[in-house]
């Protein structure tokens, strides 16, 4: 063993131990060290060359607030020297305050939170505990989905590439439709297919057993990872009837789409509707410390005073992400971050709009605050998607990841190399129009890259 206290620090070592050391996520292990991120504030970042770049993503659609804000990395420091953290047996300030805060910001009667350290982890928790409640096995889960990298939420990721390669287990899946208007699956349009996929959804439930056997469905509000997929306004209020029709439990995912990112504290905002389970991370700290948090209707966590409530971990409640959580939270509110998001959004939607009159590889603008998708298309007429869907699985590149690389070389980062044809442009809420007009400018660069492939 070498002195651990003498490990070689240059770049061409670190480099080295990106190669050798280190398991890159949901790719083919590289032959070469990414870039290098030494430092980064409000929404750019600095590479290890000097140069400084355009975060038009919030990394993964997390950094909500921006990047090194003092105000967080006080409280991160404060809470540092008086208690990291603490057995989830006893109680700390932090994760108490905490637990208030997120009853009185999201909807409805939510009022119970597990709290843990990221988004797979509370969805992990949102099923455990919906199985429990219910005492009933099956989970309904929409294609196109993403809900996190273990087990069950990734059983759950349905029609996500990445899923193959998992061995199906901690609940019974089954799959239904999204309400993904430019590519519907019953072939109808909206209005006129009177939201078939919601009807749907109702005779699958019947047809696995109806309240007897499903326990629940976990949704994603607005579709992240796989396309920015808005739903009708419709869609949520009548899910939300054949739910309680049937007695099952409405989860829904907010990792990517809560803490502003649509213009409303969270996404089911838009529709009125209250889920029974709803999930959150990324924003909930902006990244900052991980955490995660799954929180529950009253009646729900009222029946867990009574039953045996069979879930925790060792890092359940962390102080250290208590606090900080607790400041980004505030700073949302002191910032008017929430505004923001809705107004630059509608800035950034008439923005992407312009760039589809412009590149013929774009087939369809979708979003929803500062959460827009440019979807890609070898053919308008057709819908033809520009890259199969195992794309993303298979080695070398591909036309979208083309048009990442392109990003780069121009001094951005969008969310491109997610699975399916969509780019994501998600900047923090704290983004100016003038930073919109930057990032919009570099993309309409990049994507003459995705045009080489279209057939128009």
């Amino acid at each position: 063993m070498i002195n651990l206290k003498s490990i070689p620090s240059e770049k061409e070592a670190l480099d080295s131990y990106e190669v050798e050391n280190i398991f890159h996520s949901w790719s083919y292990q590289p032959s070469q060290s990414p870039l290098r991120v030494v430092s980064a504030k409000g929404v750019r970042f600095t590479t290890e060359d000097g140069r400084q770049r355009l975060d038009f993503s919030s990394c993964f659609v997390s950094h909500n607030i921006g990047h090194q804000d003092p105000r967080v990395v006080d409280a991160i420091c404060k809470q540092a020297n008086t208690l990291c953290s603490f057995a989830p047996s006893m109680s700390t300030k932090p994760r108490a305050l905490l637990g208030k805060m997120l009853e009185e910001i999201t909807p409805g009667d939510l009022s119970r939170s597990f709290i843990s350290l990221g988004g797979t982890e509370a969805n992990e928790a949102a099923v455990k505990i919906c199985h429990q409640y219910t005492g009933r096995r099956k989970i309904l889960s929409r294609y196109r989905s993403y809900h996190g990298g273990t087990a069950t939420s990734m059983s759950l990721s349905a029609g996500d590439a990445r899923n193959w390669a998992q061995v199906l287990g901690g609940t019974e899946l089954v799959s239904v439709p999204q309400p993904y208007c430019y590519r519907c699956m019953f072939g109808k349009k909206y209005p006129e297919c009177d939201l078939q996929c919601v009807k749907y959804i109702d005779e699958v439930i019947e047809l696995e057993g109806g309240g007897d056997k499903v326990a629940g469905i976990i949704c994603e509000p607005v579709t992240g990872a796989n396309g920015i997929i808005v739903p009708p306004r419709e869609y949520f209020p009548q899910l939300r009837e054949v739910c309680d029709k049937w007695g099952i439990l409405m989860i829904t995912d907010e990792v990517m789409s809560g803490f502003g990112r649509t213009g409303k504290w969270f996404a089911m905002d838009h529709w009125g509707v209250v889920p029974d389970i709803m999930t959150m991370a990324k924003g909930l700290t902006s990244a900052y410390v991980p955490l995660g948090a799954t929180i529950v209707r009253k009646h729900i966590g009222d029946q867990f005073k009574e039953q045996f409530f069979s879930h925790g971990a060792t890092y359940a409640g962390h102080a250290l992400a208590c606090a900080t959580a607790i400041r980004v939270i505030q700073i949302y509110q002191e910032d008017k971050l929430i505004e923001n998001s809705e107004k630059m959004g509608k800035y950034l939607l008439e923005k992407a709009m312009e760039l589809k009159d412009k590149h013929p590889c774009i087939g369809d603008v979708r979003g929803l605050g500062l959460f827009v998708g440019l979807e890609l298309v070898k053919n308008r007429k057709t819908r033809e998607p520009i890259m199969p869907l195992n794309a993303k699985i298979r080695p070398g590149m591909n036309p979208k990841l083309e048009v990442a690389k392109k990003l780069g070389e121009l001094g951005m980062i969008a969310m491109a190399a997610n699975p399916g044809n969509v780019i994501a442009m998600a900047p923090a809420l704290i983004v100016t129009k003038d930073e919109i007009d930057e990032g919009v400018g570099i993309m309409d660069k990049a994507l003459e890259v995705g045009d080489a492939y279209s057939e128009e």
